[in-house]
């Protein structure tokens, strides 16, 4: 499943099958929800393009998205879905 996102800078990621996708500031793409949130997090990418949003200088080199912060970034995705799965059980609480 992928989610739209605007890039705030250009960035870098090196896939699972070794191929290097280059993300341009000023751009939207469809990510994979890994990447996305791990990109988020580094505030590579935004939901939408900011309003008042300055473009980067060009002379500044693209900042590198790894794979390590990808794998934790899903695995939080994965967390954050079971505890929304969670059954609640109000009698265990009391």
């Amino acid at each position: 499943m992928s989610e739209r996102r605007f890039a705030l800078v250009d960035f870098t990621h090196m896939g699972r099958l070794g191929c290097l996708r280059l993300y341009e500031a000023g751009h939207t793409y469809a990510l994979p929800r890994a990447i996305a949130h791990a990109a988020t997090k580094r505030e590579l990418v935004a939901k939408q393009r900011p309003p008042h949003g300055t473009p980067p200088g060009i002379f500044r080199l693209p900042e590198v998205l790894t794979e390590a912060e990808v794998v934790e970034a899903e695995a939080e995705l994965k967390a954050l879905r079971r505890h929304a799965l969670e059954v609640v059980d109000p009698e265990a609480e009391s």
